[in-house]
C-alpha cells in the first residue's frame, strides 16, 4: 500500500500546481468549497434532505452537473434521426438540479393514486447522468427508499430484487428500458415506469419508448409509461413538497444498495437515514492535502448502484463542486470525456487503471522512431499524456472496488505524478473505512483481526498477524433487507462487522489487504493461491485484455480463462505470445509454478456487464464465471489428465527412437506435470526447474521403466546433474555390462525385508581385493593424511575444520572427496557451506586450508570412489585414515533409492581402507540403526548383525535412511571380520547448531525446522508430550549435541581408534528435563510472542496451516515436510533411553569439550537458534526486518 505522501518533492509540486490554478484557471477557483456553506450543512439536528437542501442552496448559482452536449441529426440516406454527440459540456446549476427535484417530488406526490407516502420504495436502472440524479434527490426529498439496480444484471437477475423491494415508481434509462419492462411485467407493485435520458426526436429511442408502452399495454400491466421530461412538465406547475424530515428519534431505511453477486446472490445492504447523513457530512478529503482545499471537478462514470460511485458524486455536490457525467455506459468515450473536463481528481478502477496503461503502451509503441530513447521517451510521453490527455489538473486519485497490481499502482503514479490511494471499503460498511492501508477514523471505531484457520491465517502469525478484518464503525448496515438470518450471520457475538477479508496488521491501524477469503483456492498439494492478485499480476501482460483463473482443492495446478488483447497480438499467434508472456511474468514476480496457470482457453468475447460476467464496476462475477466456463475447464484437466497418460505411454514407446536426451526431457517434463511440447533446455537442474526429492523419486522411477534400469535419485539431485548429466548416465548404464551392485542383486528386486545375510563383501568388492585383504600391514605411526567424505555436509564441515586444525602443527593434509566439475568447483562447494557469515570462521578456513586442505573430484557410490587409477592407487598407499560421512540424507526416500549412494558408497570405502594396508575407518552412522521392533535398544558393543539381522523395508519416516545406514555397518562388522581393519562407529542423534559460529545450523533438519516454524507461527502446544493422569505436562529430555562438540568427539575417539571394532551411541545422556517445552518457555522468556494451546489436535491443524501460509522462504524451510513426526504427542523420555555408557565414558576420559563430559542443550543455544535463522533471513529480526 501506498502512503498518502511519499516524496517530498513530489509534493512541492502540486502545492506548486495547486496555487498556479487558483491564480491561473477561473473553474477551478470558482469551484472551491465555502466553509460558511459546510458549516451550515453540519448544522445540528439537520436530517439528511434538510442537509442536502443546504448544499443545493448554499451553491445555488453555481454549476452543479454536467454532460455531454447532444444534437439530433436526420440520415438523408435513411431518413432516420438520430442523437450524436457534440464536443462540449453542458451543465445546470444547484439551483436547476434544485428545482428539478422539487418539480419530480411533486410530480409523484399527485401522480400516484393515494400520493406518495415516506418509505415508498423507487428503483432506478440506468447509467449515472443528471436525469438519474434528480430521481435520487427526489427521493431523498420525499423520504422515499432509494433502491439503485445494476445495469448489468439481467431481468432474471432484478426480478427477484424487484418482488422483494416492491417498488411504485421504477424509473430507467432509455438504453436499459427493454430490460425494465420484462421485470415489470412481472412486478405488479410498480405503478409508474419514468423514461429518462431520452430524446423524443430520436427514431430508435422513441421506437423503445413506444415498444415499451405497448408491451406493458398487451400485457395488462397497470403501470404507466412516462417520461422525466413529462413529469418535469407536469410537477413543475405544482407546489413543491417539503424537505422530509422524520420524527425525532426516527432513523428510516433511506437507501439499498444491492451486493454485486460476485460472491453469491446480491443482498439488499440497508442504509439508514443517518448513515446517508454522515456521508453526505463527511469532509470531502483528496488524497494529497496541501492545505487549501482542492476543487471537486469530477467526471463521474461509476454507477450509482455502487457505493462507490455514489460517494464521489456525495463528495461532489456536497463540496461544491462540478460533477460531469460520462457519455457512453461502455466507456468507449472515457478518454475524450477527461480531456473536455480535466477533472481535479479520479476515482480509479483496476479496468481503468489498465486502459491508461494500454493508451501509454500505444503512445509509446507510435513513437519508436523518436529522437528520446529510454528514461526520456517514458517521461515525455507521459507528461503529454498527464497535460493534453488528462488535462493537466489532476490533483487528487483514488482506486477502489478492487486491488491494484504493485506494478499498475507504481504506474498510475508515475503518470499522474500523484500519490495514488488505495481506498478499501464495502457496501456493508458504508463506504470507505480505509485509505492506503491506515484506518479512517472516523468512521471506524474498533477494529480487530479473526483467525481464519481453514485458510492458514492466524493472529499469531509471523512477522505480522494475519486474519479476517472484523470491525465496528458508524457507517456499518444494521443488515441486509428482508434477510435476518443473512444479517446475523454478518456479525460476530460482540457486534462486529465480519468483512470477509484477510488483513495483515503492521501496526496499530495499519493494515495490508491480502485477499477476499474466498477468493483464495487450497490447492490439492496443499498451497495456497489468491487467485484476484494473481490475476491483478498477469494483467499486466500487453497481450492480455481480461484473464480470470480456475482452480479447485481437487487439482494441483490452476487454469485460465483469457481474453486476448487483439491490438498488441496483431497477426501474431496470441496463443504462444500469451503464454511466454505469462511465463516472463511470473519469473519477474517470482510466483511459484503452481501460481502458473497451467493451460488456458482463449475467449474471443469480452467479460462484460452485458453478459453477465462483469458487475457494473468491472469486478468479475466468479460464480456467473464458473457457471458459464466452469464445464469446459473441468473438461480441460480432465484432458490435461488424459494427455499426461499418453504423455507417459508415448515416452515409453519412443524411448527406443528418440535420443536419450529427448527422452530425459520429456520424462522430466511429465513426472513435473508440464505439457508435452515443454522445451526444457539440456542444461536445466531438474531441481531448479521445481522439482522436489520426493519428485526426483518419481523421475527416477520413470527413467527406470523406460529404459529399463536402475537410476538412483542421487543421479538427479546432485548439485552437479543436469538433465544432460541424467542422459549421460542412462547411455552409460544401458551400453556397459554393468557388474555394480544394485538393491535388486544384493537383496533380490522388490524384496520386502533387507537381511544383513544379504550384505556380504563379495557383492561389492572383487575377489582379488578381499583374498589379499587379510594379510596387508596396517597403517601406523602418526595420523598425517586423512581421506574426508562429505565434507560439504553439516558435520562434515565441522570434522573438515577440526582435522585441518589437528594436522596443521605437523604438516598434515585432510584429502577430501568432492563432487564438482574440478578441484576448485569442489572446493568451493566446501567453501560455501563453512561461509555462513562468521567472517573469522572463513578466515579460519581460508588459513588452514590454503596449505592443508587437498580436493580430489570423485563420487563416493562410483567404481574406485570415481578416480583415475593413479591418483586411487596413491590413495591407498598415502592415506593414514578415513572419516565417511558422506550419504545422501533424506528420511522420505526408500531404502532402495538409497542403496547406491549410502550402501555401495560405503562399500567403496572398505574397499579403500583394505587395499595396500588397512586404514581405520571411522564412519558417521545414526541412532536410529539401535531401535529394535520390540522397542529395546541395540548396545554399543552388540554385534549388529546379530541383534538386528532383517529389516522390513516399509514407508516409515526416515526408515530407508536408517536402513541404509545399518547396511553399512553390516559391511564394516564384515570387512572388520575378514582382515581386522580398525573401526569406529559413531551413532549420532540430532545435530544442534555449532555453539559458537555465527549462522552455522543445519537448516534443513528436523530440529532447526521446529525452532523456525515456532518462532514464525508464534504458536505451540501445551506440551509436545504425552499428558500425565491429571491432564498435566511431564517431565521430559531432549536428545541432542551441539555440532562443535560431536565433531570434536568423532575426531579425538576416531583418532585413538587404531586397532579393533568401536561403536559409540553419540547422545545427550543427561536426564536433566529439558526438553521440547523448556525450549518454548526459553523463546517465551527471551521475549518471542507465542501461544501455547492445550488441544494437541488443535495445535497440529493451526499449526499446519499456519506454516502453509507463511512466505514461500520461509515455508520451504519450516517443518511442513516433516510433520508426520509430529502426529501425536511424544512419549515423555527421561535421559536416552538408549545405551550410551561407552561414550560418555570415552568422553570423559579424553576430556572432550568445555565441560569435559557430554553437555546440555541451553538457553544460550536456543537463542543462538533464533539469531542465526535471523542472519539467514529466515526469521525477521527485532527491529522488523522478515523473511519474504
Amino acid at each position: 500500500m501506498t502512503e498518502t505522501v511519499t516524496d517530498s518533492a513530489r509534493e512541492q509540486r502540486i502545492a506548486e500546481r495547486v496555487e498556479q490554478l487558483y491564480a491561473n484557471d477561473p473553474q477551478f477557483r470558482a469551484a472551491a468549497s465555502r466553509q460558511e456553506v459546510t458549516d451550515a450543512a453540519h448544522r445540528p439536528g439537520l436530517r439528511l434532505a434538510e442537509v442536502v437542501d443546504t448544499y443545493l442552496s448554499g451553491y445555488a448559482d453555481r454549476p452543479a452537473l454536467g454532460q455531454r452536449a447532444c444534437e439530433v441529426v436526420r440520415d438523408a440516406s435513411t431518413d432516420r434521426a438520430a442523437t450524436t454527440l457534440l464536443s462540449g459540456f453542458e451543465t445546470i446549476t444547484y439551483r436547476e438540479l434544485g428545482d428539478r427535484v422539487a418539480a419530480l417530488a411533486a410530480a409523484w406526490q399527485s401522480g400516484l393514486a393515494g400520493g406518495f407516502s415516506p418509505g415508498d420504495f423507487v428503483g432506478v436502472l440506468g447509467f449515472t447522468s443528471i436525469d438519474y440524479v434528480v430521481h435520487y434527490l427526489a427521493c431523498i426529498r420525499l423520504g422515499a427508499v432509494f433502491v439503485p439496480l445494476q445495469t448489468s444484471s439481467t431481468a432474471a437477475q432484478l426480478g427477484p430484487i424487484v418482488a422483494e423491494t416492491a417498488p411504485r415508481v421504477l424509473a430507467v434509462s432509455v438504453e436499459s428500458l427493454t430490460t425494465a419492462v420484462d421485470v415489470v411485467a412481472g412486478a405488479p407493485s410498480v405503478e409508474r415506469l419514468v423514461v429518462f435520458d431520452y430524446t423524443s426526436d430520436d427514431d430508435e429511442q422513441r421506437g423503445r419508448y413506444d415498444d415499451a408502452r405497448a408491451r406493458l399495454r398487451d400485457a395488462g400491466h397497470r403501470a404507466e409509461v412516462v417520461s422525466l421530461s413529462t413529469e418535469l412538465d407536469s410537477g413543475g406547475r405544482l407546489a413543491a413538497p417539503p424537505a422530509f424530515a422524520p420524527e425525532d428519534g426516527e432513523n428510516p431505511l433511506a437507501t439499498l444498495i444491492y451486493t454485486s453477486g460476485s460472491t453469491g446472490a446480491p443482498k439488499g445492504a440497508m442504509y439508514t437515514a443517518d448513515m446517508m447523513t454522515r456521508i453526505w457530512q463527511r469532509p470531502h478529503s483528496p488524497s494529497v492535502d496541501i492545505g487549501r482545499p482542492i476543487p471537486a471537478i469530477h467526471l463521474q462514470y461509476m454507477p450509482l448502484s455502487h457505493v462507490y460511485g455514489l460517494e464521489w458524486l456525495i463528495a461532489t455536490l456536497s463540496s461544491g463542486g462540478i460533477g460531469y457525467f460520462a457519455a457512453k455506459s461502455d466507456m468507449s468515450t472515457l478518454f475524450d470525456d477527461i480531456g473536455l473536463v480535466r477533472p481535479t481528481a479520479l476515482n480509479l478502477v483496476p479496468r481503468v487503471c489498465d486502459m491508461f496503461f494500454r493508451r501509454y503502451r500505444k503512445e509509446l509503441d507510435e513513437r519508436s522512431g523518436d529522437e528520446l530513447t529510454g528514461d526520456q521517451l517514458d517521461d515525455a510521453v507521459k507528461a503529454e499524456l498527464r497535460q493534453d490527455f488528462i488535462g493537466g489538473r489532476v490533483i487528487s486519485a483514488m482506486c477502489g472496488s478492487a486491488p491494484l497490481s504493485k506494478q499498475m499502482h507504481a504506474f498510475m503514479e508515475s503518470l499522474l505524478d500523484i500519490p495514488v490511494a488505495d481506498g478499501y471499503g464495502a457496501t456493508e460498511t458504508g463506504g470507505g473505512i480505509m485509505r492506503s492501508g491506515r484506518i479512517r477514523r472516523p468512521p471506524v471505531t474498533d477494529y480487530k483481526l479473526v483467525d481464519v484457520p481453514e485458510l492458514g491465517y492466524f493472529t499469531t502469525d509471523k512477522p505480522y498477524p494475519r486474519g479476517e478484518l472484523h470491525l465496528k464503525a458508524s457507517n456499518v448496515i444494521p443488515g441486509y433487507f428482508k434477510h435476518p438470518e443473512l444479517s446475523a450471520k454478518i456479525f460476530d457475538d460482540e457486534g462486529f462487522y465480519r468483512t470477509g477479508d484477510i488483513m495483515a496488521e503492521l501496526a496499530p491501524d495499519h493494515l495490508v489487504y491480502l485477499d477476499r477469503s474466498n477468493n483464495v483456492i487450497k490447492l490439492s498439494q496443499g498451497e495456497f493461491v489468491a487467485v484476484s492478485q494473481l490475476e491483478a499480476t498477469f494483467s499486466t501482460s500487453p497481450y492480455i485484455r481480461q484473464i480470470f483463473l480456475y482452480g479447485s482443492s481437487e487439482q494441483p495446478f490452476l487454469l485460465a480463462v483469457i481474453v486476448p488483447n487483439s491490438d498488441a497480438v496483431g497477426d501474431g499467434d496470441a496463443r504462444a505470445l500469451i503464454a511466454d508472456s505469462l511465463q516472463r511474468i511470473a519469473a519477474d514476480n517470482h510466483l511459484q509454478p503452481y501460481e502458473i496457470p497451467r493451460d488456458f482457453l482463449l475467449e474471443t468475447q469480452r467479460f462484460t456487464r452485458d453478459n453477465g460476467l462483469l458487475s457494473g464496476v468491472g469486478k468479475l462475477l466468479r460464480p456467473a464465471l464458473k457457471a458459464h466456463y466452469g464445464d469446459r475447464l473441468d473438461a480441460m484437466y480432465d484432458d490435461i489428465e488424459a494427455s499426461h497418460g499418453n504423455q507417459l505411454d508415448e515416452l515409453r514407446a519412443a524411448s527406443t527412437e528418440l535420443p536419450t536426451i529427448d527422452t530425459v526431457r520429456r520424462a522430466a517434463a511429465a513426472t513435473l506435470g508440464l505439457p508435452a511440447d515443454t522445451a526444457l533446455r539440456a542444461d536445466a537442474k531438474f531441481i531448479e526447474l521445481g522439482g522436489d526429492s520426493l519428485s526426483a523419486f518419481s523421475f527416477a522411477t520413470l527413467l527406470s521403466e523406460i529404459f529399463h534400469i536402475d537410476v538412483p535419485v542421487q543421479t538427479i539431485v546432485s548439485p552437479t546433474a543436469d538433465l544432460t548429466t541424467v542422459a549421460n548416465f542412462v547411455d552409460g548404464e544401458r551400453t556397459s555390462v554393468s557388474t555394480r551392485p544394485t538393491f535388486a542383486s544384493v537383496h533380490g528386486r522388490g524384496a520386502a525385508v533387507a537381511r544383513a545375510a544379504d550384505l556380504t563383501l563379495d557383492n561389492f568388492i572383487d575377489a582379488e581385493t578381499l583374498a589379499a585383504a587379510p594379510g596387508l600391514p596396517a597403517a601406523t605411526g602418526t595420523i598425517n593424511t586423512v581421506l574426508l567424505t562429505g565434507a560439504n555436509g553439516y558435520l562434515g564441515r565441522f570434522l573438515c575444520l577440526d582435522w585441518l586444525e589437528r594436522l596443521a602443527p605437523d604438516g598434515g593434509t585432510v584429502i577430501c572427496l568432492a563432487r564438482g566439475a574440478d578441484p576448485t568447483a569442489g572446493r568451493q562447494r566446501i567453501e560455501a557451506a563453512i561461509d555462513s557469515g562468521d567472517a573469522e570462521l572463513s578466515d579460519r578456513f581460508r588459513r588452514l586450508a590454503d596449505k592443508h586442505l587437498r580436493v580430489l573430484v570423485g563420487d563416493v557410490g562410483a567404481p574406485n570412489l570415481g578416480l583415475d587409477t593413479p591418483t586411487y592407487q596413491r590413495l591407498a598407499e598415502s592415506v593414514d585414515l578415513v572419516v565417511h560421512s558422506a550419504a545422501l540424507v533424506n528420511h522420505v526416500l526408500p531404502y532402495s533409492q538409497l542403496f547406491g549412494p549410502n550402501v555401495v558408497g560405503t562399500a567403496e570405502i572398505v574397499k579403500l581402507a583394505i587395499t595396500k594396508r588397512l586404514k581405520p575407518i571411522n564412519y558417521i552412522s545414526t541412532v536410529a540403526v539401535t531401535a529394535l521392533p520390540d522397542g529395546s535398544f541395540i548396545g554399543e558393543d552388540v554385534d549388529v548383525r546379530s541383534a538386528s539381522p532383517a529389516r522390513s523395508l516399509d514407508e516409515s519416516y526416515a526408515s530407508g535412511y536408517a536402513t541404509s545406514k545399518w547396511a553399512g555397518e553390516v559391511l564394516l562388522r564384515e570387512a572388520h571380520d575378514l582382515c581386522g581393519v580398525p573401526v569406529a562407529v559413531f551413532r549420532s542423534d540430532m545435530i544442534l547448531a555449532h555453539s559458537d559460529f555465527a549462522g552455522q545450523l543445519n537448516v534443513p533438519d528436523m530440529f532447526t525446522r521446529l525452532i523456525l516454524s515456532l518462532v514464525a507461527t508464534g504458536i505451540a502446544p501445551r506440551s509436545f508430550y504425552q499428558l500425565d493422569a491429571s491432564g498435566n505436562p511431564q517431565r521430559a529430555h531432549y536428545d541432542g549435541l551441539p555440532a562443535d562438540f560431536t565433531a570434536e568427539a568423532i575426531t579425538t575417539l576416531g583418532a585413538r581408534a587404531r586397532q579393533g571394532y568401536h561403536t559409540y551411541n553419540v547422545l545427550n545422556t543427561h536426564d536433566d528435563g529439558v526438553s521440547l517445552d523448556t525450549f518454548v518457555d526459553w523463546l517465551i522468556a527471551d521475549g518471542h510472542k507465542i501461544e501455547r494451546i492445550d488441544d494437541y489436535r488443535q495445535w497440529l491443524a493451526r499449526f499446519t496451516e499456519a506454516m502453509e501460509a507463511l512466505p514461500e522462504k520461509q515455508r520451504k524451510s519450516s517443518l511442513l515436510p516433516l510433520m508426520n513426526a509430529y502426529a501425536k504427542p511424544g512419549e515423555p523420555t527421561h535421559g536416552t533411553g538408549m545405551p550410551a555408557e561407552k561414550f560418555r565414558a570415552a568422553v570423559q576420559s579424553a576430556g572432550i569439550g568445555t565441560d569435559k563430559d557430554v553437555p546440555h542443550v541451553t538457553e544460550a543455544l536456543i537463542d543462538k537458534y533464533v539469531t542465526d535463522l535471523q542472519r539467514l533471513g529466515l526469521l525477521r529480526t527485532r527491529t522488523g526486518a522478515h523473511a519474504g
